[in-house]
């Protein structure tokens, strides 16, 4: 079993991860800002750890990371200001992804499907910062020598979980949606398969069982 520790613990997708991860019998950690959501952390059968991912320092990040086996991050500013969305999907997941390099440990990026250097999102989009962001912490990731799976879903939903389908070869499918609940099978699913690594695993909700998939896909 595996020590994981999740960043963005208190977001949709990461609760339903949590427990899934939790239920597997890995032992589980879920950073979160709030202390208020703590409860709801322990809930799912995670550990809840304190920390503010946009305040925290290199040095600060390298430790809260320590020892674990595998960094899950589905973290983000959720909108807002493109200075915070800066501030928390470029620079805080850049310090990530350098204390993982360091680490040694796994890294699963929740990323997006369209998320590209070749975003096309004009500059005059509320969207724009978080496609940059994304597009660049994804482009750091594939050039940082970390052992590390991108995940890239689609518009994501509220509908129940359900299978998948994975664009492969690379521009099969068009983005559509997928629940959030599916993500989190697939983020569960991939820490299952340490032989999945280096890869881009975009997706939409599908047919076929999320394992499945992937055992196809690897």
């Amino acid at each position: 079993m595996a020590r994981i520790i999740v960043l963005g613990a208190h977001g949709r997708v990461a609760l339903h991860a949590l427990r899934m991860l939790a239920h597997a019998e890995h032992t589980v950690h879920g950073v979160i800002r709030n202390p208020e959501h703590a409860p709801d952390i322990e809930a799912t059968g995670a550990e809840p750890v304190l920390a503010d991912l946009e305040s925290l320092e290199q040095s600060a990040v390298d430790k809260l990371l320590q020892g674990y086996d595998v960094v899950v991050w589905s973290a983000g500013a959720g909108g807002g200001s493109p200075e915070r969305t800066r501030a928390v999907d470029h620079d805080a997941a850049l310090r990530v992804v350098d204390a993982v390099a360091r680490s040694g440990a796994r890294l699963l990026m929740v990323s997006y499907f369209g998320s590209s250097r070749d975003h096309g999102m004009p500059a005059d989009n509320p969207f724009h910062a978080y496609a940059e962001a994304k597009s660049l912490v994804d482009a750091g990731i594939r050039d940082s020598g970390a052992d590390w799976v991108i995940l890239a879903p689609s518009a994501l939903t509220n509908e129940d979980e359900g299978g998948i389908e994975i664009d492969e070869p690379e521009g099969t499918i068009d983005a559509g949606e997928i629940p959030r609940a599916t993500v989190a099978r697939l983020i569960a699913e991939v820490v299952a398969r340490p032989e999945l690594r280096g890869v881009t695993i975009r997706c939409n909700a599908g047919g076929t069982p999320v394992g499945e998939a992937l055992g196809a896909f690897a």
